[in-house]
C-alpha cells in the first residue's frame, strides 16, 4: 500500500499542490522523525490514530512529493499531513480495525520523491527512509475492561410520585483518556429520565432520577453505556467494548404508609434541639433499616426556615414556617393532618419551637417586637406573650428543664430563663452576640458557646459561675452550635475542631482536629461526628477524643447534624439523609431530602426541609 500526498519544502496538503524549495545539503541524515519508532496499543476492530513528526534541515528548489508505503496492511489508507512549520511536517496515521488479536510489526517506507512515490524514479537524497511500527492488538474481551464502574448494578427505592436519585462514576483506562469520545446513557426499559453526565478528563459522573409517572411496583430495567467518538444517539463510531450494560432494578411504594403507631420503650418525647435539654441527639434504641418506610410526606405551605427543627410531645410534630408572616402548627403523627395552626403576625424571624409541660414554646424576632410566645398544644391557643430584648438573629428552639424554659435572649446575645407554669420571666443575662444557638441545660448550669468561650450560667440567677476560653481560637467569629452535656463533659464542635470540656474541672480535657462540621451525636460512650469536611462519620472516645473508627463516604452535601441510635446513625445534609451501620461503618439506607432530623417516641423518623416534613417509619 502507498499513502502519496503531495508536498513541497514549504508547505503540505493531503491532496496535491508543490512550490519550489532551496536545497542546502545532502544525503540521508537531514530528515529526523519523532518517535523514530512507533509503538500503538488497540483492540480488535477498532483503529487507533497516531502521529509521526518529519524534521527537516535542509530545503530543495524543485517540487516534491510524499510516500508513506505501508505492505503489511497494519494501518488505513487515511492519512492527514499538515505542514507545522517550513522545516516540518506532521503526518496523521490509523491503525487497520482487520487486525487480529496479538502483536503486528511493520516498517512504514517514507518516500520523499519529485515523482510518483509509486515509482519514485527521482527520489531526494537519503529517500526512502523506514519508521518502525509495532502495533499490540488486544482481545474484544479484554475491551469490555477499558471502563470500570463504581456499581456494578443499581438499585433505589422510592415513592409514588417521588423520584430516587442515583449516582455513579465510571473510569476509563489509560487508551480512553485522551481520544474525542462522547458518552451517551439509554434506558432500555424507560425507567428513568435522561441522565445527566459529567466527563472530565478519563473519568464521568452521572446522576439518574427514575420517572415521577410509574406506579407501584417492582421495575428491572438496564442501563446502556454508549461511549461513541460521534453523537451516541447515533453511535456509528463506536469505541471497542461498547456498549456496557448497568442492571437497573427500581422499587416503587405507596406515598402514605400510616401503619399503627407503637411506643418504642424507653423512648420519651423529643422537647427541644437534639432531643432534649442535654441536646445530645441519642435515641437509646435500636432499628432495623428493612422496616424502614415513609408514613407520610405534609407539605408546609410557606417556607420553613433551613435552620429549622421539629419539637415532638403527646403524638403531635410542631414546626414554624414563615414568608415574613409567621405560623406555628401541629401536625398528627398518627395521618399527618394539620392539627392547628396560629398566626403570629408580620416577624423578620420565627425560631424553631419547643414542646413540653402541655406548652409549645417559640421566639420571634422582629426588632423592638420581639417575643417569647407560650401557647397550648392540643387547641393552638395562645397563652402568654413576653417582650424579649433580641435583635434579629436566628435561634435554635428554647431548651426545656423540668417546668423551667431557657431562650436566647438578649441584645448582645444573651439567655432568659422563663416559667411554664407562671408563664413569666425569671431572669435575663447578656454574654456575647451570636446566632444558632440555643442553651444546654443540666441540674445547676446553663451552657453557651460563643466567641470561643464556654459560659456556664447559674440557673438559679443567671449568674456567670464560670467560663473557659479557647486558648487556641479565641478570637473567632460567632458560631451557632449547641452544646451538648455527656457525663460531666460540655461538647462542642468550633472552629473545624471537636472539643471536650471538663465540668468539674472548669477546662479543656481535650479537642480533636478535622475539619469537623454540624451538630454531634454523644451516645455509646462515644461521639459521632462529621469530619473530614462532612464527607465521613467518625467515631472518637468520649474520655479522650481518640479516633475509634470511620465510615465510608457518606454523600451528603453540607452536613447539617447527627443523630445517634444503639447500632445506627443518622447523618443529614441539604438534600439527603442516610444511616450508617455503627458495626460496619457503612451507608445502609438513604431518603432523597434533607434539613433537619428528629425521632419521636413513636420510633418515627422526621426530616423538616424548607418545603416538607417527611416522617419515615422506623418499626
Amino acid at each position: 500500500m502507498v499513502l502519496a500526498i503531495a508536498a513541497c519544502g514549504g508547505g503540505g496538503s493531503s491532496g496535491g499542490g508543490a512550490s519550489s524549495v532551496n536545497a542546502t545539503s545532502a544525503e540521508g541524515g537531514w530528515l529526523s522523525f519523532s518517535p523514530n519508532s512507533v509503538e500503538v496499543s488497540t483492540y480488535e476492530g477498532e483503529s487507533i490514530p497516531f502521529a509521526i513528526k518529519a524534521t527537516s534541515s535542509r530545503t530543495f528548489s524543485n517540487p516534491f512529493n510524499i510516500g508513506i508505503v505501508d505492505t503489511s496492511g497494519t494501518i488505513t489508507t487515511e492519512v492527514e499531513l499538515t505542514a507545522l512549520n517550513q522545516m516540518m511536517y506532521s503526518a496523521k496515521l490509523k491503525t487497520a480495525p482487520q487486525l487480529t488479536a496479538g502483536t503486528h510489526t511493520a516498517n512504514l517506507e517514507v518516500r520523499l520523491c519529485e515523482d510518483s512515490p509509486l515509482t519514485c524514479s527521482k527520489p531526494l537524497p537519503g529517500s526512502p527512509w523506514r519508521v518502525p511500527l509495532k502495533v499490540s492488538v488486544k482481545t474484544a474481551a479484554e475491551a469490555a475492561k477499558r471502563l470500570a464502574l463504581s456499581v456494578q448494578s443499581l438499585q433505589a427505592t422510592t415513592y409514588r410520585y417521588d423520584q430516587a436519585a442515583i449516582r455513579f462514576t465510571g473510569a476509563f483506562t489509560g487508551d480512553l483518556t485522551g481520544l474525542p469520545i462522547r458518552i451517551g446513557i439509554f434506558d432500555k426499559g424507560n425507567i428513568s429520565d435522561p441522565a445527566i453526565i459529567e466527563q472530565s478528563g478519563g473519568a464521568f459522573t452521572a446522576s439518574v432520577m427514575s420517572s415521577h409517572w410509574l406506579a407501584e411496583g417492582e421495575y428491572s430495567s438496564n442501563l446502556e453505556i454508549r461511549v461513541c467518538r460521534d453523537d451516541p444517539k447515533i453511535c456509528s463510531l463506536p469505541v471497542v467494548g461498547s456498549p456496557w450494560t448497568l442492571p437497573f432494578k427500581l422499587t416503587v411504594k405507596s406515598a402514605t404508609n400510616l401503619t399503627p403507631l407503637k411506643p418504642v420503650a424507653g423512648l420519651g418525647p423529643w422537647t427541644s434541639y437534639q432531643g432534649g435539654a442535654a441536646h445530645t441527639g441519642y435515641v437509646d434504641a435500636s432499628f432495623d433499616t428493612a422496616n424502614f418506610l415513609r408514613r407520610f410526606e405534609h407539605a408546609l405551605n410557606g417556607q420553613s426556615p433551613s435552620y429549622n427543627s421539629v419539637a415532638i410531645d403527646n403524638g403531635v410534630v410542631f414546626v414554624s414556617r414563615s414568608t415574613n408572616e409567621a405560623f406555628l402548627m401541629g401536625i398528627r403523627e398518627s395521618d399527618g393532618s394539620t392539627t392547628w395552626s396560629t398566626y403570629l403576625g408580620t416577624v423578620s424571624r420565627i425560631n424553631p419551637p419547643a414542646a413540653a409541660n402541655g406548652q409549645v414554646y417559640v421566639t420571634t424576632t422582629a426588632g423592638l417586637y420581639s417575643t417569647f410566645w407560650i401557647f397550648d398544644q392540643q387547641t393552638g391557643k395562645i397563652l402568654s406573650r413576653t417582650p424579649v430584648n433580641s435583635q434579629l438573629p436566628t435561634y435554635r428552639m428554647p431548651t426545656i428543664y423540668g417546668a423551667d424554659v431557657y431562650a436566647a435572649d438578649g441584645l448582645n446575645g444573651g439567655m432568659s430563663k422563663f416559667s411554664s407554669s407562671t408563664l413569666g420571666k425569671l431572669w435575663s443575662k447578656d454574654i456575647s452576640q451570636f446566632d444558632l444557638y440555643t442553651p444546654a441545660v443540666d441540674a445547676n448550669h446553663a451552657y453557651g458557646f460563643a466567641l470561643g468561650t464556654l459560659r456556664a450560667l447559674n440557673t438559679g440567677d443567671g449568674q456567670t459561675s464560670w467560663q473557659v476560653e479557647d486558648q487556641a481560637n479565641s478570637s473567632g467569629t460567632s458560631y451557632g452550635r449547641a452544646v451538648a452535656l455527656y457525663g460531666k463533659y460540655a461538647i462542642v464542635v468550633y472552629a473545624g475542631r471537636l472539643m471536650a470540656y471538663d465540668t468539674t474541672t472548669h477546662a479543656l480535657a481535650w479537642s480533636a482536629s478535622n475539619n469537623i462540621v454540624g451538630q454531634p451525636a454523644v451516645g455509646n460512650g462515644l461521639i459521632y461526628a462529621a469530619g473530614a469536611a462532612g464527607t465521613v462519620l467518625e467515631a472518637r472516645n468520649i474520655a479522650d477524643g481518640q479516633l475509634q473508627w470511620s465510615s465510608e463516604k457518606l454523600g451528603v452535601d453540607n452536613v447539617a447534624e447527627v443523630i445517634a441510635t444503639r447500632n445506627l446513625a443518622f447523618v443529614t445534609g441539604d438534600r439527603k439523609t442516610v444511616a450508617v451501620d455503627l458495626t460496619t461503618h457503612k451507608v445502609v439506607w438513604s431518603y432523597p431530602e434533607g434539613g433537619t432530623i428528629a425521632i419521636s417516641s413513636n420510633g418515627v423518623l422526621y426530616i423538616l426541609s424548607p418545603s416538607a416534613v417527611s416522617a419515615i417509619n422506623l418499626q
